[in-house]
């Protein structure tokens, strides 16, 4: 097949520090090259990919200082009229970039489908409704439920999937301290991982970026126990660092404040041999499998309570719960299933009229 992968402008492909949607699309992207498809990734220039780059910036917009979140969607429409130039090369467009390209997507000569990465807020209900018929894929059973099952156009449910070779091997030092993984805001938990740590009385290091947005959240609730008790702020982290992260934690800390629709930390966690304490919310429970893979509990007191038995969990468990499921070779060949109902023009659902 002839495929175009449409991500953002926002971050690199594959990231060089967080960034769970580009992972996913990059190994998508090289898993379909690897099986013979011929593919165009539509990312920033600085992209690592075997496949065609299309690209309308050299780096990514999150880190550009000269270019502010207000002129992103310059750059979205840009990289939207590189691929309605070339609409005629492919078979299908695979898109990644979110609502802001179903208008395009509705007009074009090749089908499409849109996997949603993230949750449909209220400001953009209506947007995603006017585009209902357009085919989409959800990334849980989770997501769909939460993301009007009756009214979009949903193809199938395809997990996110990990590269667990990257994963493999077993811990180079001693498991002795708690692990957070992601941005540090108040989505992530990341004052509760901190909570849950002091009253474990064990090190936490925390990895992941800091927004804007959220730099507030972490000069209040974060920062003021950094370098006390064996709380440390590693930063952004790259793969091999993340790797390493894991494989020496004793347990990653997830205590998510929103129903997260995968979360990708969990499953990298459980492929190092990792188990995870986990709030009970989002796909969590579509991921890890409490007393198996992990312990999930409503608050810090059910993990701090429950703590103990995060010994008894086996890591080749954690690796093989995690491998037969959620490898990337499920998810390409998903996702090639995929291509291959629109194509023949088949649906889960019937075509919905799109809201107007």
């Amino acid at each position: 097949m002839r495929i175009a992968q449409l991500a953002t402008n926002a971050e690199r492909v594959p990231p060089e520090g967080y960034g769970g949607t580009e992972l996913v699309v990059s190994l998508l992207t090289e898993g379909l090259v690897a099986r013979g498809h011929d593919v165009t990734l539509f990312a920033t220039g600085d992209s690592d990919t075997t496949a065609k780059l299309v690209s309308v910036t050299d780096a990514p917009l999150r880190t550009d200082e000269l270019n502010p979140p207000t002129r992103w969607p310059a750059f979205d429409i840009r990289l939207l009229l590189e691929l309605e130039k070339r609409q005629d090369q492919f078979d299908i467009v695979h898109n990644h970039m979110g609502w802001q390209a179903l208008p395009a997507l509705r007009h074009m000569r090749c089908p499409s489908v849109t996997t949603n990465h993230n949750l449909i807020k209220d400001y953009l209900a209506d947007i995603y409704l006017a585009y209902s018929d357009l085919p989409y894929v959800a990334i849980s059973n989770t997501y769909k439920r939460l993301n009007y099952p009756e009214e979009l156009n949903y193809i199938d449910v395809v997990y996110n999937g990990i590269n667990c070779d990257a994963y493999a091997g077993d811990s180079d030092g001693p498991r002795n301290y708690l692990l957070f993984i992601g941005r540090l805001d108040r989505d992530k938990g990341a004052a509760d991982a901190v909570e849950i740590a002091k009253r474990l009385n064990l090190p936490l290091k925390l990895a992941g970026k800091i927004d804007k947005k959220d730099q507030a959240y972490f000069d209040q609730y974060v920062k003021p126990h950094l370098n006390k008790a064996g709380i440390e702020y590693v930063g952004e982290v790259e793969q091999e660092q993340k790797v390493k992260l894991y494989k020496n934690a004793i347990a990653v800390v997830y205590p998510i404040a929103f129903e997260e629709p995968f979360g990708l930390v969990m499953a990298e966690a459980l492929a190092s041999g990792t188990p995870v304490m986990a709030f009970d919310r989002g796909a969590v429970r579509e991921i890890l499998k409490d007393g198996e893979t992990a312990i999930i509990g409503n608050s810090i007191e059910d993990l701090v309570g429950r703590f103990d038995q995060i010994k008894k969990i086996d890591p080749a468990t954690c690796r093989n719960a995690i491998c037969e499921k959620f490898d990337v070779q499920h998810m390409v060949s998903g996702y090639e299933a995929v291509y291959e109902q629109v194509l023949a023009g088949k649906s889960a659902t019937p075509l919905k009229t799109a809201r107007r």
